[in-house]
């Protein structure tokens, strides 16, 4: 990792020497109109709501959620987390747009009892049931960033806030039938989670090239409210368990850039 980071601060280093040094060296900064994508590498941005398996029967646990994007402990310069489009409103204000849709679901499928002779012995195995599963995951952060210009051409910093919007949902089913063909679940067991907040954003991007930038930016403060709700079974009450979240200087991520007009 530090010698990722050495390296990036070399190639900076050196590029802006050259450009001090070339006074006609072109202005890289966007103009109006101007329109960027971005991808994203560090911390994940989506919320984890959790497998509704565990909830539990009889008992329904009361875990608050957490806004888990926002672990210092826990970042990867190489993980590919997403992709940011910026739209120039003018060459200092920008709109921003973050986000991605996660979806799975697994088919469930009925247990199989074991079978044994007269004797006790197996003749043919039991199977489990599969349980069926349905999960969705959303997360979209739109914003506006405000660049002010430096002497250098081609490094741009910038200031701004994001205001992201998250959902995820778990819908767990058990087909299980007991020894008398019986259902054992109740039905379906739900656990959703609903999260809103304000980021602060702080980064520069440099760029290498008039079509090709590299960036970096971070949260220097950021609020966040989620709520999660939790039924074991239709008709239930669901319990609900919140959570506020503030941190300062947190989430940073990396990007590799590009000027597409």
């Amino acid at each position: 990792m530090k010698k990722i980071f050495l390296a990036i601060f070399v190639l900076l280093f050196s590029m802006n020497m050259a450009i001090a040094q070339d006074k006609k060296a072109i202005d890289y900064r966007p103009d109006k109109g101007s329109f960027t994508v971005s991808l994203l590498l560090g911390k994940g941005v989506f919320l984890d709501s959790g497998s509704a398996t565990s909830i539990g029967n009889n008992v329904v646990n009361g875990a608050a959620p957490t806004y888990t994007t926002l672990s210092n402990n826990n970042n990867n310069l190489t993980n590919m987390v997403g992709v940011e489009g910026k739209y120039f409103l003018s060459n200092k204000t920008v709109l921003t747009l973050t986000g991605g849709v996660s979806y799975r679901n697994t088919p469930s499928l009925i247990n199989i009892p074991e079978v044994r002779d007269t004797t006790g012995d197996l003749l043919v195995p039991g199977y489990s049931a599969v349980l069926g599963e349905d999960d969705i995951d959303v997360h979209v952060a739109p914003g506006v960033q405000f660049y002010y210009e430096l002497k250098s051409p081609r490094l741009l910093p910038y200031f701004g806030f994001a205001l992201p919007f998250d959902y995820s949902r778990s819908t767990v089913f058990d087909p299980t039938v007991d020894a008398d063909n019986n259902i054992l679940s109740y039905g379906n067991k739900h656990v959703e989670l609903v999260g809103v907040g304000v980021h602060g954003v702080a980064g520069l991007d440099y760029y290498l090239t008039p079509d090709l930038f590299i960036g970096f930016d971070v949260k220097p403060v950021t609020f966040n409210y989620l709520i999660n709700t939790k039924k074991p079974r239709p008709g239930t009450l669901g319990r609900q368990a919140e959570n506020y979240s503030l941190s300062f200087f947190s989430h940073y991520i990396f990007k590799i850039g590009f000027k597409l007009n």
